[in-house]
């Protein structure tokens, strides 16, 4: 009796093996169904009729890949090597029947899943198929044969690009790699790969197109001999030293085990990678990125759904109403339109409006040219968004996003105008990134139906989305943002109001430090470098001159009057901002910029810090450990004010929107490596030196007193 596979044979003696539970969902290469798979393999091996075999898969995708689950069990460096070892054997007895073997891939084939078809002879795709070695992506690398078996399938340069980044690889291009030997409608995948399962296994075709022989003969005699290839090599390390700045020790891994196994016999080759991935596999690294995982699958549940389901069925939110073309008003509404949902832009100037549809043209106009629409497409994008001078029409909306300059009574304003219009299961969100939504919401008709939507700038690009909700926000409401917010593709973590609510709270006490550092008289470079050796992506000066100076201070200040008992800022900021800098949008800022590019630091910043200030060397751990422990604190005591409703969402929130490092799994994960009572201690040491903002949250020293860990689930 078999659980995962459904066995079938043909009049011809072709055994069809179609792969997926009946009770699953999706298909995942687990520990079961590879147990179940070896043993269909070795009958098949005995037998002397069997003139073929394809493997297809039993659901909507042909296999999501390997069970994280099975990694994560195994408790030492050699069990996960063992654990590889017999995945790689499995699927060696694929290779070694002695028949052809195919696999028909519909969907999506990743991870194991694609490591499992480069071991069969041939691989049929359709036209809406996905091809992808996404292990790098946690902190992995390919361990069932992905590092050997696709460089002598595809070259080494294609499956570098692979491995590396975990592109996701469509139908037809796979083809055009040689990955995959035909690409077909889905409703003829079975029956070619019939067909091919006729074929001789020693008929395989070659890989070069002819389109492309001559670069692709190039490429081959590069990878031909050690000399191209020690070159081939040198560039990718050159590359992958510039993308992970060394924190992501899989990529180098990976290097290792494709450029080492290259040469060697396959069984040699496979041993390297084998003994790569468990390694890897028991990083803190690793670990890191498989925690986010588990965190954003578990964010993408929606809690409210039921309540929405209730209320609407299945109808999801059509059209969009926001207020206000400046910069974030015009890239909410881009994004909408960009995912087919009709917007009504609304705004007193035209100038704004005009900047507006103009930047969405190009965006949308570089999609085209990247080859990610067709050029017919960009009109229809385009066609979604419908500008016009004021609120008129806004009733239509099923919800409207609120994206004016952060001001209270600006906001009550717009709220009131769109309530008088509103249909009664309209919701109003505001995109405000500090105001209590309580406050904006106070002189609400209908309070219930009024949250927070908290984008990041540029939304085009920045994954997070909070949404903030009040005690009386309905729970229906909560699931309309947050599936107009799942539609746009954002990451989505719900948190409750409060000052700053999560996002922006951690981040201004992080950036406060920054500039306390700034005043004691660390420079400016130094004090970005720290941070930026310790894993964000840009420091926290440069920040403020991204994000705009003003709007900066402003932020500042709403937090500094929310929790004046603990936040500190310089009263060199005001003259920095009376100066007119404004940061990169005016050019002008803590850095000097020319045409739009950032240069050296201003050293007339060092002046406006206060005539007391005088340069003072801070050692790099300092800066970094003042202003992470400070970031790691607050985000602490949000969980414990149940401001975030998880842990997972305060790890969601710092990396996917404040550049907290992947590597490291967020604040909470942070904690848990490092330990709550070496956190603990940390914090009492820094409140002592510097005060009462360092004061450890109570929750930390619960966790301290029980043992108790953020993910105790987690190893």
């Amino acid at each position: 009796m078999t659980q995962y596979f459904k066995i079938e044979k043909t009049s011809d003696n072709v055994q069809i093996l179609r792969m997926g539970a009946e009770e699953k969902s999706v298909t995942v290469l687990c520990e079961p169904l590879l147990r179940e798979l070896n043993d269909i393999l070795d009958d098949l091996s005995q037998k002397k009729d069997i003139k073929g075999l394809v493997i297809i898969g039993n659901k909507k995708d042909f296999a999501l890949g390997a069970d994280i689950a099975d990694i994560s069990r195994f408790e030492t460096a050699e069990e996960t090597r063992d654990g590889c070892q017999k995945m790689q054997g499995i699927f060696g007895k694929i290779e070694r029947l002695p028949f052809p073997t195919v696999a028909a891939i519909d969907g999506q084939c990743l991870g194991g899943g694609l490591e499992l078809t480069l071991a069969c002879t041939w691989r049929i795709v359709s036209e809406n198929a996905t091809l992808a070695l996404p292990e790098i992506q946690l902190g992995l690398i390919p361990g069932a044969g992905g590092t050997q078996r696709l460089p002598r399938l595809i070259g080494l340069q294609s499956a570098l690009d692979m491995i590396l980044t975990g592109k996701r690889i469509p139908g037809k291009k796979a083809v055009k790699l040689g990955l995959a030997d035909v690409c077909v409608h889905a409703s003829q995948i079975e029956k070619i790969a019939l067909e091919y399962a006729s074929k001789s296994k020693k008929k395989k075709k070659s890989s070069l197109s002819p389109k492309n022989l001559s670069n692709e003969l190039l490429v081959l005699a590069t990878e031909s001999n050690p000399i191209g290839r020690a070159i081939v090599e040198k560039k990718a390390k050159e590359m992958v030293d510039k993308n992970t700045k060394g924190f992501y020790p899989a990529a180098y891994k990976a290097l290792d085990a494709i450029f080492d196994g290259f040469d060697k016999k396959l069984e040699k080759g496979l041993e390297i990678e084998a003994k790569a991935f468990s390694e890897l596999a028991h990083t803190r690294e690793s670990k890191s990125l498989i925690h986010l995982f588990h965190a954003t699958t578990a964010a993408k549940r929606n809690a409210n759904a039921d309540a929405g389901k209730e209320k609407f069925g299945e109808e999801l939110p059509k059209l969009v109403g926001v207020v206000g073309s400046g910069f974030m008003g015009a890239g909410i509404a881009t994004v909408l339109a960009d995912k087919d949902i009709r917007v009504m832009l609304s705004d007193p100037n035209k100038d704004s409006t005009k900047r507006a549809l103009a930047n969405a043209q190009k965006y949308f106009a570089k999609k085209v040219k990247r080859g990610r629409l067709k050029p017919f497409e960009l009109s229809q994008k385009l066609g979604h968004l419908s500008p016009g001078l004021n609120t008129d029409g806004f009733g239509a909306a099923d919800i409207v996003i609120e994206a004016v300059f952060e001001d209270i009574g600006l906001k009550q304003e717009i709220l009131s105008q769109v309530e008088q219009r509103a249909h009664p299961d309209q919701v109003f969100a505001s995109n405000t990134s500090a105001l209590p939504i309580g406050k904006i919401a106070a002189k609400s008709k209908h309070p219930e139906r009024v949250l927070g939507m908290h984008f990041f700038s540029p939304v085009e690009k920045m994954p997070l989305l909070e949404i903030v909700v009040t005690d009386k926000t309905a729970p229906w409401a909560i699931d309309r943002a947050f599936r107009i917010g799942a539609k746009m593709g954002k990451q989505i973590i719900v948190v409750k109001d409060s000052p700053g609510f999560y996002t922006t709270r951690a981040l201004a006490f992080f950036l406060a430090e920054a500039a306390l550092i700034l005043e004691e008289g660390a420079n400016i470079e130094e004090i970005d470098t720290a941070l930026t050796d310790f894993g964000f992506p840009v420091g926290p000066i440069t920040l403020m001159d991204e994000v705009g100076i003003d709007v900066g201070i402003h932020v500042l200040d709403s937090m500094k009057e929310a929790f004046s008992d603990r936040i500190q800022t310089p009263a060199g900021l005001g003259a920095v901002e009376q100066s007119g800098r404004l940061g990169r949008k005016n050019g002008k800022g803590f850095f000097l910029y020319a045409d739009g590019k950032k240069g050296a630091p201003d050293a007339s910043i060092y002046e406006m810090m206060g005539e007391q200030r005088k340069y003072k060397f801070i050692p790099p751990e300092d800066i970094a450990n003042r202003c992470v422990m400070v970031f790691v604190n607050e985000t602490i005591r949000c969980l414990e004010e149940g401001i975030l409703l998880h842990a997972y969402d305060g790890d969601i929130g710092a990396v996917f929107g404040l550049g907290f490092p992947p590597f490291l799994g967020g604040p909470l994960k942070y904690v848990d490596h490092l330990g709550a009572e070496n956190v603990f201690n940390t914090l009492r040491s820094l409140e002592e030196r510097y005060g009462k903002r360092f004061a450890p949250a109570g929750l930390l020293k619960k966790m301290v007193e029980k043992k108790e860990r953020f993910f105790p689930e987690e190893k």
